[in-house]
């Protein structure tokens, strides 16, 4: 008997999908119980070992072989971490490997020790609050959503300029975004001021209630010297331009009695350098530790050279100088302390931090910060900055712990973002996009998975609509040309068709969904500053779609907490299955039940084809699927899209829908 390693990778398989191979599916928390298997249907095998590993340990398991498989049970570690593990076969006293293949919950058999299949473990006390998972989110970048009538916001203006600011302020709304040099050493600083107000977004409540929100994220609010105020000049201050103190507590208590909740950003790495901490330009009195030197508070906060021009700053931007973390005053006075800014904002009615930069904060540190707002709020939520996978990211030679339970309870989805763009511009195939869904179910834990903040643009990212009408990436442009790039009618009318499809995976996947101001009503922009302009209407505004989603997903427990199935039935159309069962969601917690199902196809062509619900790697476990399987579905009417209902056959739909569409299906079971 002699096989190839690509013959031998259709006998000998293993998929962390399937119950058969690997049970539980998906990440398990520390100490339990964990079962991995090797089909080999002919016993091609005379022996299989599980190699079990992560950065710090090492572990081999024999395997036996019983009904057509291979297979080892153990305990997952004591301690939360990114685990691994291959299976060493041997095969005719010759060495294989079964490894992660491409498709990475897909095995492949090599000739030497490849990738590893991953198995995350977490802490067995991780929670992420309920209120948070169930909600959708809408992101607002404060001085571009709303004005109101007061002069607020050009008093604030006349203090910053008493203060010695050089401030632009538009009067006109509709203005274009500043973009061009306009410092002394050539370089671009947002110092454009349209005027939004904690008070406008007051008169925004009703818009937004409408739109089925119930969390606001708020990108900084604090006092600093620009439009964008990640440059921190007073953390217990609002900025001057957007209002008071007292107006953000009016803003939280208007919010709550619309049922809708505020989260902060927390930008701690560093503090502008025009700022009460550093005060470079002594505008605070000099007591900060530029303009105070040792008689500063804050000295030690700040790291410096020889001289106080020569100190440690974010990226080697001069105006953000960076702090030290580890310092007791500072951690006192950001995290710890009574009145410290985490506790005083959420005794102020906030309820959780969106972290800037998490991966330049310690895990000390995020830990730190997520004690002490559990201990002001326990239903306060901490959200990282990361842009990568949050259980593999590494930073500073050290695999971070954001998703195992210690210090974050949610992350900004980035590869989701990425994932659904690059389906929607044909970059990447329905596969291939379920691979990545997939993937994020099997290996993040359950809490922090249905807490992920699914985007599909943000402050740092080109416009969703820009994205998907130009099909291209903006990275290789100058500002310039991304100031005078022209979305043509035709390619805005083919973007606001993408754009409904990937609004709709947003509202159909477990996370939160995450509304980018403006994204409703159709506005497009390249990347910072371009994608900030002031909320106006473009040309094919998508609020009632929005409003459309916000309902079906509010009314559905389902869409919020119930289990997903991820399927890929042709290359250019996915399905999303949820469903939640006796009156439990995956969290056990009381639901109403129901089944609901999303088809989206991107192509420009009607398609036909027949689904099968039942498939058994797709992320419903074992027991989700004897569940569903026991509803004896029949039949399903449409939310959105086709009017016609669709017929539900031993779990096979036959589904037609056309083309750049989506479609939403109510399953009902036999009556």
């Amino acid at each position: 008997m002699s096989f190839g390693t690509k013959e031998l990778s259709a006998k000998i398989i293993h998929d962390t999908a399937y119950a058969g191979c690997r049970f539980p599916i998906g990440a398990v928390c520390c100490g339990a119980w964990v079962q991995l298997c090797v089909l080999d249907k002919e016993n091609i095998c005379s022996a299989a070992e599980l190699i079990f590993y992560s950065d710090s340990f090492e572990a081999a398991h024999n395997m036996q072989y019983e009904n057509g498989r291979w297979a080892a049970k153990f305990e997952a570690p004591t301690e939360p971490s990114a685990c691994f593990y291959v299976f060493k076969l041997n095969i005719d006293g010759n060495t294989f490997w079964l490894s992660a293949s491409k498709r990475p919950h897909y095995g492949e058999v090599l000739g030497s020790r490849g990738e590893g299949f991953r198995l995350t473990v977490y802490k067995p006390d991780f929670e992420t609050p309920s209120w948070f998972r169930k909600s959708v989110m809408y992101q607002i970048f404060p001085d571009r959503f709303s004005r109101d009538e007061s002069d607020t916001a050009k008093r604030g203006i006349k203090a910053h300029t008493k203060a010695g600011r050089s401030i632009k302020y538009h009067e006109n709304w509709e203005d274009a975004v500043g973009w061009k040099p306009n410092c002394e050493d050539g370089y671009y600083f947002p110092l454009d001021f349209f005027g939004g107000t904690l008070k406008g977004i007051i008169e925004k409540l009703p818009y937004l209630k409408s739109l089925g929100i119930g969390v606001i994220y708020l990108n900084p609010i604090f006092e600093a010297a620009s439009n964008h105020r990640y440059d921190t000049g007073d953390y217990h201050k609002i900025d001057p331009v957007l209002g008071s103190n007292e107006d953000f507590i009016s803003l939280c208590k208007s919010a709550d009695d619309y049922g809708i909740k505020l989260i902060l950003d927390g930008v701690f790495s560093h503090t502008g350098a025009d700022s009460i901490y550093f005060d470079k330009y002594s505008r605070y009195g000099s007591v900060g530790a530029y303009s105070g030197g040792e008689d500063s508070p804050y000295c030690d906060w700040f790291c410096f050279g020889k001289n106080r021009d020569d100190y440690k700053s974010w990226w080697n931007f001069k105006n953000l100088p960076e702090v030290d973390e580890n310092n007791p005053s500072w951690q006192e006075y950001i995290i710890s302390g009574e009145n410290s800014v985490i506790k005083t904002w959420l005794k102020s009615g906030a309820f959780g931090w969106r972290l800037d930069v998490a991966d330049e904060l310690p895990d000390e540190v995020l830990e730190l910060i997520r004690k002490s707002a559990k201990e002001q709020n326990t239903n306060s939520v901490i959200i990282g900055e990361v842009w990568e996978d949050a259980v593999l990211k590494t930073s500073y030679n050290k695999r971070r712990n954001y998703a195992l339970g210690y210090s974050l309870d949610s992350v900004m989805n980035y590869p989701f973002k990425n994932a659904v763009i690059d389906f929607l511009c044909g970059r990447a195939s329905a596969f291939s996009l379920s691979s990545v869904l997939l993937e994020q179910r099997l290996n993040y834990p359950l809490p922090f998975y249905y807490s992920l903040m699914n985007l599909l643009g943000s402050h740092d990212t080109e416009r969703i609509r820009t994205a998907l009408a130009s099909k291209m990436s903006p990275h290789g442009l100058t500002r310039e040309q991304q100031a005078h790039f022209i979305v043509s009618d035709v390619q805005d009318a083919h973007g606001a068709r993408m754009q409904k499809l990937a609004a709709a995976l947003c509202y159909c996947l477990p996370g939160v969904p995450c509304i980018y101001y403006g994204d409703e009503i159709g506005m497009g922009g390249m990347r910072d500053p371009f994608c900030r302009a002031a909320f106006s209407e473009g040309k094919r505004p998508l609020s009632d779609y929005y409003r459309l989603l916000g309902e079906i997903r509010n009314a559905n427990d389902c869409l919020k907490t119930g289990a997903v199935s991820i399927l890929a039935p042709d290359a250019d159309v996915i399905a999303i299955l949820r469903a939640t069962f006796d009156n439990k969601d995956v969290f056990k917690e009381s639901c109403v039940n129901g089944v609901l199902l999303c088809v989206i196809n991107r192509s420009r062509y009607k398609k036909s084809f027949v689904l099968d619900l039942y498939s058994e790697n797709s992320g419903f476990s074992q027991s989700e699927l004897e569940k569903l399987i026991a509803l004896s579905l029949e039949k399903g009417s449409a939310l959105i899209g086709n009017s016609e209902d669709i017929v539900v056959n031993e779990g096979t739909a036959l589904i037609c829908i056309e083309a750049e569409s989506c479609e939403i299906y109510w399953l009902k079971p036999g009556e």
